[in-house]
């Protein structure tokens, strides 16, 4: 697995494509976060604001060493952490002077919520029109179930990938946190969009995505092809996923192509042999753990082992994406709570003896 220049956790010297540009990423969770780090990882300048003292909560979600969660180190590195109350008045007047000068800012609040805190895109479009202003929610701003709390599991009910999933007749989940992630890209790619018709002279606007919307858009293509056309004369399809099976081998399981025949007395290396000769998508069911093992991965070198300061030894999926020679490396391994308060401050304008005193009212951390 490909080692970074930067395994102590440094800063290693690198310009991405989005080098330059600053964003202030208000989010929390999942699908804000994760949009932020892929502009991060391209070299952009991201503020991450979150509460002084606890920060995100998704800092406390699943796996985690000495207080630091896998997920929140993934989609959280490269980012410069301040910890700032939004509620109180001097808190939430900081960031609109950040946003004075910041080319993005991303918030995925439930409707309504930026707008009551003076911080929505109306107030901050007025301090600066050019700004990209993101706003990522739930099911949209409108409709009965807009105020309603959303999680991933709630998309996949409204989705009707639940649905697709059933076996005998029972809906399943998926197993993973599929549309908060497909939403965090959709954003991501609906930003740059937005960046490049600024710099083509359209000036700021104001990005808005739902999760379901995204979720709806990400299904249709085959999910849905049933339910696209209206009226007589449609030839109707049985699913795509019943194209293709898992199929049980001597040692393990491989997907391919519907075969339709049995396989278990084939090792799955002698399966996958001998179905990839014959130009048949193959591959062999990896464990979570063959993951980090597969040739194929390692050949590519997807992924990053380093030494966080707070996790210790870590292996993340580098960028996936890759521009012309330039190698990506890690710039900062995710923060924690405030560790960059005095030193984005400062670059406001900001003494020590200011950001003491507003350390004393709790407008900072």
């Amino acid at each position: 697995m490909q080692n970074s220049e930067n395994d102590a956790g440094g800063e290693a010297t690198s310009r991405g494509p989005l080098s330059g540009l600053r964003i202030l990423d208000l989010c929390s969770v999942v699908s804000g976060p994760m949009a932020a780090v892929v502009l991060a990882d391209q070299g952009a300048d991201v503020i991450k604001i979150e509460p002084p003292g606890w920060g995100d909560g998704i800092r406390n979600l699943g796996a985690s060493r000495n207080g630091m969660s896998a997920i929140f180190a993934l989609i959280n590195r490269n980012k410069r952490s301040v910890g700032i109350n939004l509620k109180h008045p001097s808190g939430a007047n900081i960031v609109r002077r950040l946003a004075e000068d910041a080319d993005v800012v991303m918030q995925n609040y439930r409707p309504g919520r930026m707008d009551r805190l003076d911080l929505g895109y109306e107030a901050l479009s007025k301090i600066n029109p050019e700004l990209i202003y993101t706003s990522i929610s739930g099911v949209g701003e409108v409709g009965p179930y807009a105020e309603q709390r959303v999680f991933d599991y709630v998309i996949q009910g409204l989705s009707g990938v639940v649905d697709a999933q059933s076996t005998d007749g029972e809906p399943k989940m998926v197993r993973t946190i599929l549309y908060d992630k497909l939403t965090a890209l959709t954003a991501a790619q609906g930003i740059t969009a937005a960046l490049l018709a600024r710099e083509r002279g359209a000036g700021g606007t104001h990005v808005q995505l739902s999760m379901l919307d995204a979720g709806i858009y990400f299904n249709w293509p085959e999910l849905m092809w049933n339910c696209s056309f209206e009226g007589e004369g449609v030839n109707y399809s049985g699913e795509l996923a019943d194209m293709y099976e898992v199929s049980k081998t001597s040692d393990g399981h491989i997907v391919s192509h519907h075969l339709g025949a049995d396989t278990s007395g084939y090792t799955t290396d002698e399966l996958v042999e001998l179905l990839a000769a014959n130009e048949i998508a193959v591959a062999r069911v990896n464990s979570r753990e063959d993951v980090l093992r597969d040739p194929q991965v390692e050949a590519m070198k997807l992924l990053h082992r380093f030494e966080h300061p707070r996790g210790g030894a870590m292996v993340l999926p580098r960028s996936p994406l890759r521009f012309g020679d330039q190698a990506w490396t890690q710039q900062r391994p995710s923060p924690d709570v405030g560790q960059h308060t005095v030193e984005v401050l400062a670059e406001l304008g900001m003494t020590m003896d200011e950001m003491q005193a507003l350390a004393r009212e709790q407008a900072i951390g």
